[in-house]
């Protein structure tokens, strides 16, 4: 890659983030260490950014930054024939005039695709979910009140009082990062917030998770296995994480392949 190159495109790393490392230009870059360092040696000397220990960070970093996580549009494509599967068994579980809670997530989305033509009130902190279901059902949709963070697109408020507090749900469905014997992970402070704040509106708990997930591990966790009352996950689930959700009291619902033998 020409030099030229590399730093217009080191320079939108830095206009979009408070700090890029080094090693992160170079894996972006396929560069070597040496020169993504001359890179950011030159730019800091003519003034287009700021060299910082291990890295760079804009002259003008952004006001706020993306939450830690993968985007959606990402999630959307990892396990989706399992992730379908999981949606439709949770779609099931809804009767027409309920009100639901459904999170955000690849998951949770794929499941309003299964709920066009039902009459249910749902509240959402996912814009997908809330622009899928205004286009094409007849659902009631709430949102809470937030920030829209594009990349996840979540609605996620910093604030205690984001309205939700007045909603009532039979249920809510939501995902995780992964799920271990510790409890339901998520990745970010604010998304494990919101969360949290939306489980209290609902009796029942349902979480929605590939089988992936429980080989997965994160820093926070959302709340325990033994506060869910159900898990819906696809026929991939090992033994032994069968056995995990089942000693904590909650109900396993493993959902049927789709897959054309």
């Amino acid at each position: 890659m020409h030099e030229r190159e590399r730093h217009r495109i080191i320079l939108v790393e830095v206009s979009e983030k408070p700090v890029v490392t080094i090693a992160q230009l170079v894996e972006r870059l396929g560069a070597s260490e040496a020169t993504i360092r001359r890179d950011v040696n030159f730019l800091h000397d003519a003034g287009k950014l700021n060299k910082v220990r291990g890295g760079a960070e804009s002259l003008h970093p952004p006001i706020s930054t993306n939450l830690v996580g993968r985007p959606f549009a990402i999630s959307q494509t990892i396990n989706a024939q399992a992730k379908r599967e999981v949606a439709k068994a949770a779609a099931a579980m809804c009767e027409d005039g309920e009100s639901i809670i459904i999170g955000g997530g690849s998951t949770a989305y794929m499941m309003a695709e299964y709920l066009k033509n039902r009459q249910i009130h749902v509240m959402t902190n996912s814009f997908v979910i809330a622009e899928y279901l205004l286009k094409n059902s007849k659902c009631s949709v709430t949102l809470p009140a937030g920030k829209l963070y594009r990349e996840q697109n979540l609605i996620l408020s910093p604030f205690p009082e984001d309205g939700s507090a007045n909603f009532y749900a039979s249920k809510m469905f939501f995902g995780a990062q992964g799920v271990g014997k510790l409890g339901v992970m998520e990745t970010d402070p604010q998304i494990v917030q919101g969360t949290t704040r939306l489980l209290q509106r609902a009796e029942q708990r349902v979480l929605l998770v590939d089988s992936s997930k429980f080989a997965q591990r994160s820093s926070m966790i959302i709340c325990e296995l033994s506060e869910l009352d159900t898990v819906i996950t696809d026929q991939g689930i090992e033994p032994k994480m069968q056995k995990m959700l089942e000693a904590t009291g909650c109900r396993l619902v493993i959902a049927p392949s789709t897959q054309v033998q």
